[in-house]
């Protein structure tokens, strides 16, 4: 089944990207395909045009949680890179590759994959991810793209105690600049060369070198006012299928805090290789 793919994706490169780092922490992985109850998101996606924008999808870990530890909701710009944000909708049709964004200014698209998370005009989307605690955010995977996927990657640096209000109306109604501007809450960790025509397999990116940690993290198509201008030309548009994210086990960079995983480093690389033995073998 295509669901077992995805775990073993995000699994394998969760474990993968840990050794890497310098912090040792226990892995936990999100799969944002996984849409029909009990699966590991739930909630009430945007799936025409005015339908549900500023909706928040509650997620957990995969493959056993049973607890919502993950908030995603969605963002775009009025217009091009220089304009305000507003609320938009989580989309998850078609392809089933992951969240997709619908924004204000959008018709929907009859054929594949219906709405990817883009920065064609008019608007440049984005995905915001609340943990109910700070995380040090390692990959992300990106189970379709168009002709190219560029994205970046952005993390709060605000309050520690935020609520999820106060993160909004920083983002709402503010430009990627005043964003990113000295005292601002928000800083630019990674910008990614993404590739185009992701499909299948999925890939899975490393977002995350210094392993900073936060509990609201940002995914935006490329926005050249977050950093990065002329790092790409054309429309950027991909799904955003899975994360993979982990607490430090001593310290760490941004206002890391020291607790247990839930899911254990090896024990997400025995699932891994499990589930891709399935798949081989099905």
């Amino acid at each position: 089944m295509k669901i077992h793919r995805h775990l073993a994706h995000l699994a394998l490169a969760g474990c993968a990207f840990a050794f890497a780092g310098s912090v040792s922490a226990q892995v936990k992985a999100w799969n944002f395909g996984d849409t029909q109850s009990p699966g590991s998101c739930t909630g009430s996606y945007s799936t025409s045009a005015n339908s549900n924008f500023g909706n928040i999808i509650n997620c957990t870990q995969q493959p056993n949680g049973t607890v919502v530890d993950l908030y995603a909701r969605a963002y775009s710009s009025t217009g091009n890179s220089g304009t305000t944000f507003q609320t938009a909708g989580i989309n998850q049709q078609g392809v089933g590759s992951g969240f997709g964004v619908w924004n204000r200014s959008e018709d929907r698209n009859s054929g594949q994959p219906h709405h990817a998370m883009d920065n064609s005009t008019p608007g440049i989307d984005m995905l915001m991810l609340q943990f109910t605690t700070a995380e040090i955010l390692k990959s992300v995977t990106i189970g379709w793209s168009g002709t190219d996927g560029d994205f970046q990657v952005l993390r709060w640096i605000g309050s520690s105690s935020a609520t999820a209000s106060t993160v909004n109306s920083s983002i709402n109604g503010k430009t990627a600049s005043s964003m990113l501007a000295a005292g601002g809450n928000w800083e630019l960790v990674t910008l990614v060369d993404g590739a185009g025509g992701i499909n299948t397999p999925d890939i899975a990116y490393g977002v995350n070198a210094n392993n900073l940690s936060s509990s609201f993290w940002l995914i935006s198509a490329y926005n050249s006012a977050f950093g990065g201008s002329g790092f790409t030309s054309g429309i950027d548009a991909i799904k955003v299928l899975g994360v993979t994210a982990g607490l430090p086990s001593g310290g760490g960079g941004g206002g890391s805090v020291s607790a247990p995983g839930t899911l254990a480093l090896a024990s997400l690389g025995v699932i891994g290789t499990g589930l891709l033995r399935r798949r081989r073998n099905s």
